[in-house]
């Protein structure tokens, strides 16, 4: 296709990312190094990988934004994550009907790209509950819509990748699985242990996400998903967001990590069949690497550009960058 037919593309879709932690950097909380004080969203800013400003530059419909607490505010992880939503409030009062919480599957219907932008709320993971899945309640009437039942640390609800064991999740954790779903709540996977992913498989009843994950064939790294991980989530009607921090898309790239993203969607597609293909951006978490595979939010462009040249039709670019995940919200949703 060419050039300007692909720039015509772009111009017909939208786009919806199903992870950034800009939030963080928005509160002055980022452990990211360079981050230095807490950053204005509305405004575009030199260092953010998202801002309001980049997500309508970028066509980004809908924004996943991650309440996540840092290893030393865990303590305080209840108190903290009301701190970000009430953050979030205040951006979104302030941003005159550009940015708004999107809490139903019609809600999704509400942004116009490039004008206005809408954004879910997540918990990334579940330490914000203070150990009671009661506090799902309070959580949700607050506008949070999705939940990751772990980082990669081990909570009263599971393990998370990077700590070691056999354990997977705990009875707490599958009576939260429970919960989300009896609250239409997404239930995200990333950042589970393997032996945890296959416990929340065995009681999800509903379609179930990888927010942020990509294929761990195409690179052998823990946060990596499987193919059976892959063929599961596909199989109960999830999606993968394919994530673009440069360790979990290539940790010897041998061409622009642009292209090593696209060989994981490539694969995802293959094994999970093109509806389980999704984005996942991570924007915001990572900083201090060389190498990307978007300077920011702005530049969805580029990532439409490169699936077209690997040979994906305008349906199937739509589906990738925003449609799979819209046919999850609003089957989840409601």
């Amino acid at each position: 296709m060419k050039n300007e037919d692909s720039k015509s593309v772009f111009q017909r879709i939208s786009v919806i990312d199903a992870h950034s932690d800009a939030l963080l950097a928005v509160v002055g909380d980022s452990q990211i190094p360079g981050e230095v004080g807490c950053r204005d969203f509305l405004v575009r800013n030199r260092l953010s990988h998202v801002d309001l400003p980049k997500l309508l530059e970028g066509r980004v419909r809908c924004q996943f934004m991650a309440l996540f607490t840092e290893n030393a505010d865990v303590p305080r992880a209840f108190a903290f994550t009301h701190i970000l939503i009430d953050k979030f409030e205040e951006i979104c009062a302030k941003s005159e009907g550009r940015f708004f919480p999107i809490l139903t599957g019609d809600d999704l219907d509400r942004p116009e790209p490039g004008k206005s932008a809408g954004a879910l709320l997540s918990i990334e993971g579940a330490e914000a509950l203070d150990g009671s899945i009661d506090n799902v309640d309070g959580f949700y009437a607050r506008g949070v819509r999705a939940i990751g039942i772990t980082w990669s640390r081990r909570n009263p609800f599971g393990r998370g990748v990077q700590v070691e064991g056999t354990d997977g999740l705990t009875l707490l954790g599958k009576e939260l699985v429970e919960k989300l779903e009896s609250k239409k709540m997404l239930v995200d996977v990333s950042h589970l242990s393997d032996t945890a992913f296959w416990d929340l498989v065995a009681v999800a009843k509903r379609p179930i996400i990888a927010s942020h994950s990509n294929a761990r064939a195409v690179n052998n790294h823990p946060r990596n998903l499987t193919d059976e991980q892959i063929r599961a989530i596909a199989q109960s009607g999830g999606a993968i967001g394919a994530v673009f921090v440069p360790n979990f898309v290539s940790l010897k790239p041998s061409k622009s990590y642009l292209e090593h993203l696209i060989d994981h969607i490539d694969y995802i597609v293959q094994v999970g069949g093109l509806e389980a293909a999704a984005l996942g951006s991570d924007f915001d978490g990572y900083r201090g690497v060389e190498g990307h595979v978007l300077a920011d939010a702005s530049e969805y462009g580029l990532l439409c550009d490169a699936l077209i040249e690997r040979g994906y039709s305008e349906d199937m670019v739509s589906k990738i960058m925003g449609k799979n995940w819209e046919r999850v919200i609003k089957e989840v949703l409601g």
